[in-house]
């Protein structure tokens, strides 16, 4: 009969304890990137994620959050004969708007909580042309990171990911027997640095 009572309690503990862990988080965090290619230098940006953690190891949110990026907006490369060759490029910068959906896997309910995270979404490119649109269109992101429980209620983190966005830019090619322009749509990657807090 104990066993049976000690059992019991045990499960209603573990319940009200999975339940604690339940419920609405939101998290306010900054950026910076690096750019991996010749299509953007930097970025860095401000985003707000709010969402649902199903317990201690779950979490879904969504995200919105603002971006200034500086990239490519020009590239011209000209050939004339077979060892005269010149390039140029044209950088720009931006102000963007993302919208995502973030996935986040903790490893460990302890106090320092390595996790996993992915985030996939759109930026809308507030200064874009009808011609040419830079960072705009889709982007994904995988990252690793870690949780360091400040309270009860307060979580600062940082997280390091790879980003992939859709880009787009104007290409300009002249040579003896080739010439022509073009907007090229291509993907940029870059390197990402998050740091939050979660309240």
């Amino acid at each position: 009969m104990r066993k049976v009572i000690y059992s019991i309690l045990l499960s209603i503990s573990w319940v009200l304890s999975y339940a604690q862990n339940r419920g609405y988080e939101k998290s306010i965090e900054i950026k910076g990137a690096i750019g991996l290619d010749d299509r953007t230098d930097y970025a860095f940006g401000l985003s707000m994620v709010n969402g649902y953690r199903f317990n201690d190891y779950v979490y879904l949110g969504v995200g919105v959050g603002y971006e200034y990026l500086k990239g490519l907006y020009y590239h011209s490369y000209n050939s004339i004969g077979k060892y005269s060759a010149s390039s140029y490029d044209s950088k720009s910068t931006q102000n963007i708007i993302q919208l995502y959906a973030r996935a986040k896997v903790n490893f460990t309910n302890a106090k320092i909580s390595p996790f996993a995270s992915f985030d996939f979404g759109n930026s809308f490119n507030l200064d874009s042309t009808d011609e040419i649109k830079m960072a705009n269109g889709l982007f994904f992101e995988p990252a690793v990171g870690c949780d360091f429980k400040i309270n009860e209620k307060q979580t600062f983190y940082f997280a390091l990911g790879y980003s992939q966005q859709h880009y787009e830019y104007e290409f300009t090619h002249a040579t003896t027997y080739n010439p022509g322009h073009e907007l090229e749509k291509t993907s940029a990657g870059s390197l990402n640095l998050h740091i939050g807090l979660k309240f």
